[in-house]
């Protein structure tokens, strides 16, 4: 393995800061660059501007800084096939190829993968048009779930428990058309009731290791209430991940996609999230997503207390099982703070205050402008709280939410609650 590593990470988020913060402090590596970054990462690591649609430029960039691993945070980059271009010309790159990505950016790809080496997924019909729609749900009846087949930032989902979310739902896939292109297909699924929970694994193509689980919070409101987000907030790891679920997951959804992959040649390299919907005991696959969730790896990597750079770059030169992963025993919780009117239209340029305080604080939507932090985004900051337990760990994140402070601060002020219910 490589010490005094040059490591680029491409995207601008709260994931990608997790991952410089991570990497700056890996004993293997001498130096992080972010492209295109946020005012956090650009405190701790090299921001750069580059065009990541541009795939050239990244790579021109690439070679001329001697960089040894490319990190690909966000599914659009890979989607567009970004690895295939790095694989075309030698560069070390961390991420699946433009065909395996299709585990997330097709819903209905995914699916039909599941359907051929029965996974355990929901029941699920594609459609292209209402009157498609309204067929199957005399099949499936209510609830069901609607789901744009192509990417859409996290909320190309709609959940109809009721007459009048379905007739909603449908306006909003097909007359408003509000996910595009995504949503010229969509993937019409039984909706499974039960407990969800996510599992991250780092994957080689044949072999993979488990980095740890967690639990998001999609809904935008308190009691998982209003549209959905990118996530408000997340904690690791749950209670959820007996060690029956994770060998169910293991042997009947992890092991069995990996196989499928190779089957048609396109061997699943990087970060594989099994989104799953637990029901009386059997985990099934809600989503597959093909890099790390937001946020759930604000929780996730501050916990890992091996090299992150080791378990990537073995990874990505087909040696995972030489790694060993060590996990922390405490539990982690991290709070979004969130911008007025997020997931809709939201202001930006808000000062921020409060950031120099005690506490980890991942960036997301965030720039320097005049030596001052501002918002620019949505999802602004991800505070993230430790304890020996759940209920400390939330106590720490919310002791931390009441320091930082922007006009409009918007966050839910219950995350982690459903695990403490269980418990």
């Amino acid at each position: 393995m490589k010490i005094n590593t040059k490591i680029l990470i491409l995207g601008s988020g709260g994931r990608e800061h997790a991952f410089a913060w991570s990497l700056v402090n890996d004993e293997n590596v001498a130096t992080v660059y972010c492209s295109p970054g946020n005012g956090g990462t650009d405190a701790i690591a090299k921001n750069v501007d580059l065009d990541v649609s541009n795939h050239q430029s990244i790579i021109e960039f690439v070679k001329t800084n001697n960089i040894d691993l490319t990190i690909v945070g966000p599914e659009a980059p890979l989607a567009d096939g970004i690895v295939d271009s790095f694989q075309k010309v030698g560069l070390p790159v961390f991420g699946p190829d433009k065909y395996a990505s299709q585990l997330e950016s097709s819903k209905l790809f995914a699916r039909d993968m599941m359907a051929d080496y029965n996974v355990p997924s929901p029941k699920y019909y594609a459609c292209k048009n209402r009157d498609e729609v309204d067929l199957v749900k005399v099949a499936l009846e209510l609830p069901l779930v609607l789901k744009a087949d192509g990417l859409a930032a996290g909320k190309g989902v709609i959940v109809c428990t009721t007459e009048a979310e379905y007739e909603a739902g449908l306006t909003t896939m097909f007359d408003k058309n509000a996910f595009g292109d995504a949503g010229a297909k969509v993937s019409v699924e039984d909706c499974l009731i039960g407990e969800e929970l996510s599992v991250f694994a780092v994957c080689d193509g044949d072999d993979y290791v488990i980095l740890n689980t967690a639990q998001d919070h999609k809904r935008a409101y308190d009691g998982d209430k209003g549209p959905n987000t990118g996530g408000m907030g997340a904690y690791s790891p749950t209670p959820l991940s007996t060690d029956d679920i994770m060998e169910k997951t293991k042997s009947t959804i992890i092991e069995p996609t990996l196989k499928a992959m190779r089957d048609v040649g396109h061997p699943f390299v990087g970060f594989l999230y099994v989104g799953l919907m637990v029901v009386d005991g059997e985990p099934f696959v809600i989503e597959f997503n093909v890099r790390m969730g937001d946020p759930e790896t604000q929780v996730v990597l501050p916990l890992l207390e091996t090299s992150l750079f080791e378990l990537l770059w073995n990874a990505t030169h087909g040696k995972i099982k030489d790694s060993t992963v060590k996990i922390s025993q405490k539990t982690a919780v991290t709070v979004v703070l969130a911008a007025e009117g997020y997931p809709n239209s939201y202001p930006k340029g808000m000062e921020i205050s409060g950031l120099e305080d005690d506490g980890l604080v991942f960036h997301a939507g965030t720039k320097k402008v005049d030596d001052k932090m501002v918002t620019c985004g949505g999802r602004v900051l991800n505070v993230v709280g430790f304890g020996n337990d759940l209920k400390s760990a939330i106590d720490d994140a919310y002791r931390i939410v009441e320091g930082v402070n922007f006009e409009g601060k918007f966050y839910r002020k219950d995350i982690g609650q459903k695990g403490l219910n269980r418990d």
